[in-house]
């Protein structure tokens, strides 16, 4: 079969390639999907440069997003049958998804809607299922608090922005100018330059009593905890996605928040299946709201396998917005 596959690690992404392997072999609790699209996030790029390396065996399939049908079942699943069309979340310590077809553990799959394109489906899993867990699993949001998303225009942030506006809170969308018309359509109420040098003025200006935000999503690691601390309330709770912030320089009893880990590789790495079964019911809420229109998959680039290189050093360097996703068929 076909495959995007990193035969070694490097800097400028050069052990990147397509090229023919075999079609992977299946366990008793796993299927096997015939891939119809996958997307990038910047976790792939990462890997790939051996930025962040999880202890691969090389060569190593790229891609931890996709969708398809299944192709087989293993001998001990009974809740899914060949023809089936399914979206995952793939453990990056298994072989990826950009390649025609996947071994998959069949407790982490989601079904997909009739209706819903195999693209927008695929479009999700990562940066969707970030955004959820950090917002609903973990800050239990509710409706009428005031949640500031970091990086609005991005994957990660661009849910979580829908997903807070569909819950009903205040949505604070952090973004250059030039994303606020795009940011806006997503759901935000107001949006801020992240660049203003009175950031936490305008930000504790628009929330009630001026103490600042209930919930914040951080994807990008400030390094000093306190640049972020400063624009929630007192109790308020801060969700990073990067590695945890340097809590060092904060003082003892001057926030008192609560701060939230997302890792949803750390799942697999863990073996903790409960979380990973959490996966598919998250992939379940995000179909239900594909197939009725309450959320964008923010698709701003359709590629080929070929092109996969190419678009991971974009997204190396910064500056794409929305979801990158891969034509397998």
């Amino acid at each position: 079969m076909r495959a995007v596959v990193v035969s070694h690690l490097a800097g400028d992404l050069g052990g990147i390639a397509v090229t023919d392997i075999p079609v992977p072999r299946i366990g008793r609790e796993d299927v096997l999907v015939k891939v119809k699209a996958a997307s990038l996030n910047p976790v792939d790029w990462k890997l790939a440069a051996g930025v962040a390396f999880p202890g691969w065996s090389l060569p190593h399939v790229v891609a931890l997003d996709a969708a398809g049908i299944i192709a087989e079942v293993g001998s001990e699943v009974t809740e899914w049958r060949a023809g089936d069309r399914v979206v995952w979340h793939h453990s990056l310590f298994a072989g990826g998804v950009c390649a025609e077809y996947a071994a998959v553990p069949a407790h982490v799959i989601a079904r997909i809607p009739d209706g819903v394109p195999d693209e927008a489906a695929a479009a999700v899993p990562c940066a969707g299922y970030t955004a959820f867990q950090g917002l609903v699993r973990k800050a239990h949001l509710q409706k009428g608090q005031w949640v500031l998303v970091q990086g609005a225009s991005g994957g990660v942030g661009g849910f979580a922005v829908q997903i807070a506006a569909l819950h009903g809170a205040h949505v604070i969308a952090l973004a250059r100018p030039e994303q606020e018309a795009r940011v806006r359509a997503l759901g935000a109420h107001h949006v801020i330059d992240y660049r203003r040098p009175d950031l936490g003025d305008a930000v504790r200006q628009l929330t009630p009593g001026g103490y600042g935000a209930d919930i914040m999503l951080e994807v990008v690691n400030p390094r000093d905890a306190r640049k972020s601390l400063d624009l929630l309330h007192y109790n308020g709770q801060l969700i990073t996605v990067d590695p945890l912030p340097d809590l060092s320089e904060t003082p003892a009893y001057t926030y008192a928040a609560s701060i939230h880990e997302v890792a949803l590789g750390g799942a697999y790495g863990a073996g903790y299946r409960p979380t990973q079964e959490d996966f598919a019911r998250m992939g379940d809420w995000f179909m239900a709201q594909l197939s009725v229109g309450r959320i964008s998959p923010m698709i701003e680039h359709q590629i080929s396998m070929e092109q996969v290189r190419e678009y991971l050093h974009r997204l190396k360097a910064g500056g794409i917005t929305g979801k990158i996703v891969v034509g397998i068929d």
